[in-house]
């Protein structure tokens, strides 16, 4: 046997539509109805929600997406006229860098705990476990040491290469010379053939 009909009083529900400010969820709950019936029904008789009369301002035409990544992309975009590209001035900016991360990384260092907390709050419950853990990851001991050990390195291959030639010059004549001759590092030659004749 089919259920009988739900009667709605459809007047009542525009009345509390059209005047009051209930949501549509809490109407659907008051009339015993479904919302999609009252949005329905709200659409095809026309009704208005309360200060929905307000005139909208008609949509305009999006500004087009040149306009908007123009800009952005010349305050990003270095200035190429006044930056030297010689092996010095890169050398010089390499260095600076590498400084700068060096202050990144300690300061990261020195605010450990309240990073840890930080992701720790950000990522709570077993939702956010796999993400937690990379992040952990990311800021553990073994990641810091390793990135200090590439800073090492890069600012030792930068005051390498700022090392006057004449330096340069003095260090590869002092390995010529260790690897030649009778040195200790002098590559040996090999053995003698001595042939006796009778």
């Amino acid at each position: 046997m089919a259920k009988p009909k739900k009667l709605i009083d459809w007047k009542s529900v525009e009345r509390d539509y059209t005047k009051t400010s209930l949501s549509v969820r809490e109407l659907a709950r008051w009339y015993n109805c479904d919302e999609k019936a009252i949005r329905l029904r709200s659409k095809a008789e026309g009704w208005v929600r309360p200060g929905a009369e307000t005139p909208q301002a008609a949509p305009q035409d999006p500004q087009p997406l040149a306009d908007v990544v123009a800009p952005i992309v010349e305050r990003v975009r270095p200035e190429s006229k006044s930056e030297d590209a010689s092996p010095e001035a890169i050398i010089a900016r390499g260095q600076i860098l590498a400084v700068r991360m060096l202050d990144e990384l300690e300061a990261d260092t020195a605010y450990i705990g309240e990073i840890e907390q930080a992701i720790g709050d950000a990522t709570p419950g077993k939702d956010g476990a796999r993400r937690r853990d990379a992040m952990m990851k990311a800021v553990s001991l073994s990641s810091r040491a390793g990135t200090l050990k590439n800073l090492a390195l890069a600012a030792k291959t930068f005051a390498e290469a700022a090392a006057p030639d004449r330096k340069k010059k003095q260090r590869q004549a002092a390995a010529d010379q260790s690897t030649s001759g009778g040195g200790k590092f002098a590559q040996r030659s090999g053995p003698r053939l001595v042939a006796s004749n009778p």
